[in-house]
């Protein structure tokens, strides 16, 4: 009988599978498990195994929020990422290209400094044959090549910065017997200078500014040669005497005309007549050559015609009055023509 009703105890309340330490304890005691454990055992296999009450709906109803927001910051990532990418790509293009300028200025800056050594070298011949009585055509066999690097717009900034302006003023320096270069150097070096913005460090440095000073100065020297020479000191010289290169700032001193002036200028000029008329008596057919008397003027005469420009100055002042009388006649005869056809 014990043992059937245990049987039957044991059918009627069977053990919940969800805690291992309950059934531990059921089994080993004997004793039937109380109500407030059967009550949470109940309440958790409900919610575990059925999941269909309040709480088991709520649930998945939180897992898809969840998963919508891990979906859109998903996809804001990848669009943030898809903007970000972009711009990263051109940045590493950037520096590509950064690299190949940085070889390309290497590169100039090696060939520069080959040509610069190869001008002294053919300089100091040049002058060795000078001294030894024979034809010095070194710098010659190499002027194109020179010509040929001055010339290339990309390596101007590695020709001033390797000082190969030094060469140049060493191929303009006059020979040991004091004889000037060849001319087609210095055409070809005055010719290139003027293209080239050299600051003035780059000229103390090099030495160059002397050498055309005294192009200046040289009788030997061509009138176009020494004329690019006059420009380039004038240009050379401004921002050391702080000089504006504008025209407009530009002060050109006047002088004015006084009439003793004149009147000395025309008695002189009617005695030298009366004399040379006197001299030439006995040759009245012969033919005189002419003389040029042009020279360089430094100070401007000033304008005679001041009062004259102000009479044109009243007279267009004048004319545009008289076409603003007549355009308000026009406009009036306008309106009175509108007001009548309305009428």
């Amino acid at each position: 009988m014990f043992r059937k009703r245990k049987e039957a105890s044991r059918s009627e309340t069977p053990p919940a599978r969800g805690d291992a330490g309950s059934d531990y304890n059921d089994e080993g005691t004997g004793n039937p498990p109380s109500s407030s454990l059967k009550f949470t055992k109940r309440k958790k296999s409900t919610g575990g195994t059925e999941g269909e009450g309040a709480s088991g709906s709520m649930v998945p109803k939180k897992r898809r929020k969840r998963r919508e927001k891990e979906r859109k910051r998903l996809e804001l990532a990848q669009k943030i990422d898809s903007i970000i990418k972009p711009g990263k790509a051109g940045k590493r293009k950037k520096r590509k290209k950064g690299g190949d300028e940085e070889e390309i200025d290497a590169h100039g800056d090696e060939e520069v400094n080959r040509l610069r050594q190869a001008m002294h070298a053919a300089a100091d011949r040049d002058i060795e044959a000078n001294a030894n009585k024979q034809p010095a055509v070194s710098k010659l066999k190499m002027l194109s090549e020179v010509m040929d690097t001055l010339q290339k717009s990309s390596l101007v900034q590695s020709v001033l910065d390797n000082n190969l302006l030094e060469g140049v003023r060493r191929w303009l320096e006059p020979l040991p017997d004091k004889s000037l270069p060849a001319l087609s150097i210095q055409n070809a070096f005055f010719e290139i200078l003027p293209k080239l913005d050299i600051e003035t460090a780059v000229l103390k440095e090099s030495g160059l500014g002397k050498i055309v000073l005294f192009y200046t100065k040289c009788k030997r020297v061509t009138p176009t040669i020494r004329r690019i020479a006059d420009t380039l000191v004038a240009n050379w010289s401004r921002p050391i005497v702080k000089r504006s290169a504008s025209y407009r700032d530009r002060h050109v001193p006047t002088a004015e005309t006084e009439v003793s002036v004149r009147t000395e200028k025309l008695n002189k000029l009617l005695e030298r007549a009366a004399t040379l008329s006197n001299n030439g008596r006995g040759r009245k057919n012969a033919v005189r050559i002419p003389e040029s008397a042009i020279g360089r003027y430094t100070v401007a005469p000033k304008s005679g015609n001041a009062g004259v420009s102000a009479n044109v100055a009243a007279d267009v002042e004048r004319r545009k009055a008289n076409q603003e009388r007549l355009r308000r006649m026009q406009r009036k005869l306008d309106t009175a023509k509108q007001k009548g056809s309305r009428a």
